[in-house]
């Protein structure tokens, strides 16, 4: 059964982060999971498969980390792609308004 939807957790630090995935080591039906990063946490469930989604999130908080992202997967990249483009393109105006000032 292909995951279609993914939970991010971003962690204070490395053992918090540790702590969380052998917390989904131990769950009934271990989901998947890609360590993107020292804090950073990507877990691959079924959009369908609230309970694990639930359980998730709370082995996330629990391990002191935060919920950064419940979403369809690739919806979390596209909109910090999209926010980055954003604060680029603001960028560039000011330093064309700085350059045309003097």
């Amino acid at each position: 059964m292909p995951g279609d939807w993914e939970v991010r957790g971003l962690f204070g630090n490395e053992y918090a982060m540790e702590n969380a995935v052998d917390e989904l080591k131990k769950l009934e039906k271990v989901p998947d999971f890609k360590i993107l990063d020292r804090r950073n946490l990507q877990v691959v469930v079924s959009k369908s498969d609230e309970k694990t989604r639930n359980l998730v999130k709370n082995v996330i908080t629990i391990a002191h980390g935060y919920v950064e992202a419940d979403a369809p997967i690739g919806q979390y990249d596209a909109k910090r792609a999209e926010v980055k483009r954003k604060k680029l393109k603001e960028y560039e105006e000011k330093k064309k308004a700085a350059l045309k000032g003097h």
